[in-house]
Formats: C-alpha cells, sequence, structure tokens
C-alpha cells in the first residue's frame, strides 16, 4: 500500500516538473520581450507542432555555421544579431536559407513537417522558409510554447 502511494507521488511530482518545462506561450509573453538595442534585427526561430503520429527530428539550427539553438515542434525562441548578411541551416544538405538583417528589422524562419497527412506514424520532410509576413508569423507563433536559444542567448520571458 506504501509503495503504491508514493509511486503515486512520484508520478503526480513528474508530472509536474513536466508541465513546468513547456515555456510560456507567445501570446503571454509578446509583450515582455525585450526591445532591439540600436543597430540590431531580431531572427525568430518557430515549428508549429507535428501532425499526430508524425515523428519530428528537432534539429540543431545555426546562424553563420555557430549553433544558436534547436528546433521542436509546437516552440519559438529568437535570437538578436547586427544588422548584416546570414545564412541559417540545420546541419543537412539543402537546407539553408540566406538573408540580409536591417536595423530594426525582424525576420521569421518557420520550421515544418511536410509530405504526411492524417494520422500517419512515419517521418515526413523537414522544411524551413523565411515568412516574409510578420502578422502571419505572429498568428502561428501564438499557441506556440517558448523554448529559449542555446544556453549562452536564452532570455527568461515571464508573462
Amino acid at each position: 500500500m506504501k509503495s503504491s502511494i508514493k509511486w503515486i507521488a512520484g508520478a503526480a511530482l513528474g508530472a509536474l516538473l513536466l508541465a513546468g518545462c513547456g515555456g510560456p506561450r507567445y501570446k503571454e509573453v509578446a509583450g515582455v520581450i525585450p526591445v532591439m538595442v540600436p543597430e540590431t534585427g531580431r531572427i525568430y526561430f518557430y515549428q508549429p507542432p507535428a501532425p499526430t503520429g508524425v515523428v519530428s527530428s528537432q534539429p540543431y539550427l545555426r546562424i553563420n555555421e555557430r549553433k544558436v539553438g534547436r528546433s521542436k515542434p509546437g516552440s519559438f525562441f529568437f535570437v538578436n544579431r547586427p544588422a548584416g548578411s546570414y545564412k541559417v541551416d540545420t546541419l543537412r544538405d539543402d537546407e539553408a536559407l540566406s538573408f540580409t538583417l536591417a536595423p530594426g528589422q525582424t525576420r521569421y524562419v518557420r520550421l515544418s513537417i511536410d509530405g504526411v497527412s492524417g494520422n500517419s506514424s512515419s517521418m515526413g520532410q523537414q522544411t524551413m522558409r523565411l515568412e516574409e509576413s510578420e502578422e502571419v508569423a505572429q498568428q502561428e507563433m501564438s499557441s506556440l510554447r517558448y523554448w529559449g536559444a542555446g544556453s549562452r542567448e536564452r532570455v527568461k520571458l515571464r508573462p
């Protein structure tokens, strides 16, 4: 009997800890994201949730050959960079984007799983594209959870 209670208490504690790892949603923290410093821009990385039953990889993302974080379904993160030219890649063949970032500009890099439909238990093709519409990107990100960039650039966000 005591072992059952301990097991249930341990499972409840584990579930509580996992729930806390999710991070706040974009719509909850959009107003508290720090303002960019002059002469910098911001790059958001986001990945809508994978379709049910679809296996999604979580590739590292690099900017100009430097790791900045990891893509995760249902999440977003951002980094600030000086104005200039940038190449974003995932260490995979043919997965790269190049763009310029102007001072004060925000760019949105969308990762998604394509090539599957319905409740497939297969692995789809991960694609990456620049979302040009700020309105579309913010709408897609509204329910996504803040994942944070790599440890050196992670910003704590609290609603």
